[in-house]
């Protein structure tokens, strides 16, 4: 399997471009071992990942993102990681995971050498890609889980969150995270333009405020677009287009990630 990511790269795209397709197919390959050994079961994919591999969305993204099934049996996540370690090894991938679950959001850092200066990607033999994984295991209640089957390079059937739920989690991104992430904001554009009139999961929203915030607001179809506008009033949007720039099919896109553009949708 190691040797299909050789046809993966196009010489026709940049550096970067092929780069995002590698990254996408080893973690639809980590997908797949969660599924083929029934991880999935336990925990509930979520984030922007989500958003590309169930939505498709134009853009790719580095980390996977996943939350414990309200129905989570027999969970460890050591024997996941571990589990997950020996089948990519099996398929002939030099791979070193570092992973810690000793706090509420288990995580774990998989690097994988060797493959940048194969594909021609690299000049250097030792240069990784990296991939993150996380899964929180106390996460706020009210999420509402689906699911879905995945078909690309592989097939497989992953629990996620519904569409509300992804997107209550997104609004809590946008209104807590301590630093400006680009590629949040990208999100949510596709949110207000893909689905006009779409509100997040208020229950599993403002649960994740009480949980992070200590005086949260309490956010309802009257005041969150508000908010959200206050902080958008307050970025620096060359940094929002420069953490997301790497990440896009479409650099064209870029133009629309401007402060007018989220005021007027946020009032619409």
């Amino acid at each position: 399997m190691r040797d299909y990511i050789k046809s993966i790269v196009d010489h026709n795209l940049t550096q970067n471009q092929n780069l995002n397709r590698v990254r996408e197919y080893l973690q639809a390959y980590f997908l797949n071992i969660i599924y083929k050994n029934k991880f999935y079961q336990n925990i509930v994919f979520t984030g922007g990942t989500a958003l590309r591999f169930i939505y498709r969305t134009k853009r790719f993204s580095e980390d996977l993102d996943f939350s414990l099934s309200t129905k989570a049996k027999n969970y460890n996540f050591t024997d996941m990681v571990e589990n997950i370690l020996q089948e990519f090894k099996l398929a002939g991938y030099d791979l070193e995971i570092k992973y810690d679950d000793s706090q509420a959001v288990h995580s774990a850092l998989l690097k994988f050498p060797g493959i940048l200066f194969e594909t021609g990607l690299s000049l250097l033999k030792r240069q990784k890609i990296i991939i993150k994984a996380e899964v929180d295991s106390n996460p706020p209640p009210g999420g509402i889980e689906t699911s879905s089957v995945y078909n690309s390079n592989f097939m497989f059937y992953m629990l996620h969150y519904d569409l509300t739920s992804l997107f209550a989690g997104k609004v809590h991104a946008l209104l807590c995270r301590k630093y400006t992430k680009g590629r949040d904001w990208y999100d949510l554009l596709w949110y207000l333009t893909k689905f006009k009139g779409l509100e997040p999961n208020f229950i599993m929203l403002n649960n994740a405020m009480a949980q992070t915030t200590r005086k949260p607001v309490k956010l309802t179809g009257g005041n969150w677009k508000a908010e959200i506008k206050k902080t958008v009033k307050t970025l620096d949007w060359a940094k929002v287009r420069n953490d997301v720039s790497r990440f896009l099919e479409d650099s064209s896109e870029l133009s629309l990630l401007e402060p007018k553009i989220f005021v007027n949708l946020l009032e619409e």
